[in-house]
């Protein structure tokens, strides 16, 4: 038997990584949520006793101990935090208020063919969330494992929240 030697195009053996874009820096994400407000860093690194409370808690995995967080003049927590979409990481900030509710979300990076996530109208469901346990937010047809990560991701920063910087800053 004799082995041919195939043509591929160059395009279909190599194909061109994905690219993110970016759309917001933190800076902007942060004015977005909080106008007018001045931030002070306020990191969390957690130990493995919190993360495992954590993954009990809620079923979304923990990628980093440290969170980037800040809080705010104006009263509240930003809070920076990144979830894998289905072909890449999606960095998203929440902003959520002294009493512990979220005012919002904005997607910092993310594929542009996964841009829906970024429409104002999806990310607005979850403006008002406290509790960890939603499972109301709207699917993006395309979009299903960025939208279903997002979604985990914001019940994990908000366990997060309740669980250990709330506690801490009162």
């Amino acid at each position: 038997m004799r082995f041919q030697l195939l043509m591929f195009p160059a395009a279909l053996v190599a194909a061109a990584p994905l690219q993110a874009a970016d759309y917001l820096t933190i800076e902007q994400a942060q004015a977005a949520l909080f106008p007018e407000a001045t931030f002070t860093p306020a990191d969390l690194l957690l130990t493995e006793t919190q993360v495992d409370e954590l993954l009990k808690t809620v079923a979304a995995p923990v990628f980093r101990t440290k969170v980037r967080a800040w809080k705010v003049s104006t009263g509240g927590w930003f809070i920076l935090d990144q979830v894998m979409g289905r072909d890449d990481r999606v960095t998203y900030a929440i902003g959520i208020d002294q009493n512990g509710i979220v005012k919002g979300i904005e997607i910092l990076v993310c594929l542009p063919e996964y841009s829906g996530i970024r429409s104002p109208r999806w990310r607005d469901q979850f403006i008002g969330k406290q509790s960890f346990a939603f499972t109301d937010i709207a699917n993006i047809s395309g979009t299903t494992l960025s939208v279903e990560h997002i979604s985990e991701g914001v019940r994990r920063t908000i366990a997060t929240y309740a669980k250990f910087i709330a506690q801490k800053a009162g």
